[in-house]
């Protein structure tokens, strides 16, 4: 409890740049990565990540710049979607988001990114619920730009976007989706995952080789109306994230291999997704 409150407590964060700007993103590694700086000093590429219920420090990155670790957390498991880690907490000072969004007072969990999911070098952080959940997250995929905004986006005045609702547990987001015209499943959606991946249950329904870690092209994937076709996708055993979220059923993740096509906008606080092309 003590833990909790402790939590609670830290999360506290001032908003003091209000202004809506779009900021350039780097697409490279295939996820969503801006410049921040940190504490006025300290520069890194920090995920933007809508599966990741924290803000998170990348352990080896707190480390080499000499970030203080707290030991009032004690040793924490984190689960991710490929492992899990040891997680401790830093405090950070201020967060600035590529030079036009800055945050103050902030609680960072500190953990090894790797362990969590493999494939590449890690970012130096992850932005996850806990400050996203504050402003309309908008992804422009194709243009590679990223916009915060503690007010209603200006295209919402128009008609030419689709309206998706979502269910939330926790952090996580869930949309239903239809693969290949035939079959609908729960599936999360992360702006932080490179590729879409799909269970091993849902291949095999869909006659695909459940090989794990297996590469496929699924011919489509719907969203309420939002198509896109040849969708590249992972085979991935979910087992020990979905055991660290019971009450969350899903069948696979949403990634970026589908998202690419689109302008994507979260908004957390009315459980809508909002995409345009």
């Amino acid at each position: 409890m003590n833990e909790i409150i402790l939590t609670t407590l830290l999360i506290l964060i001032a908003v003091i740049s209000l202004v809506a700007k779009q900021v350039p993103f780097d697409p490279m590694s295939g996820i969503v990565e801006v410049d921040v700086l940190i504490d006025g000093h300290i520069s890194g590429k920090f995920g933007i990540d809508t599966g990741a219920d924290r803000f998170y420090l990348h352990r080896q990155f707190a480390l080499d710049n000499n970030i203080e670790l707290l030991q009032t957390f004690g040793q924490r498991n984190i689960q991710g979607v490929d492992g899990s880690t040891k997680a401790m907490a830093a405090s950070i000072k201020s967060l600035e988001i590529s030079g036009d969004i800055e945050l103050e007072n902030l609680s960072a969990t500190v953990v090894d990114i790797s362990q969590l999911s493999h494939g590449g070098e890690p970012p130096d952080g992850l932005i996850g619920f806990q400050i996203l959940k504050e402003f309309y997250v908008s992804i422009d995929y194709p243009n590679k730009l990223l916009e915060l905004s503690k007010d209603e986006p200006s295209f919402l005045s128009g008609k030419r976007y689709t309206e998706i609702s979502f269910s939330q547990y926790s952090h996580l987001i869930l949309v239903d989706v239809v693969i290949n015209d035939e079959l609908t499943v729960p599936m999360l959606l992360d702006y932080c995952a490179s590729y879409t991946t799909i269970t091993p249950k849902v291949a095999e329904q869909l006659e695909i080789p459940k090989r794990i870690d297996r590469k496929a092209i699924i011919k489509s994937i719907n969203i309420e109306g939002v198509e896109a076709t040849d969708v590249w996708a992972y085979v991935s055993d979910l087992s020990e994230f979905k055991r660290s979220t019971p009450r969350a059923k899903f069948e696979g993740i949403i990634g970026g291999t589908f998202l690419q096509n689109f302008n994507v906008t979260v908004d957390y606080a009315n459980k809508k997704i909002y995409i345009r092309d």
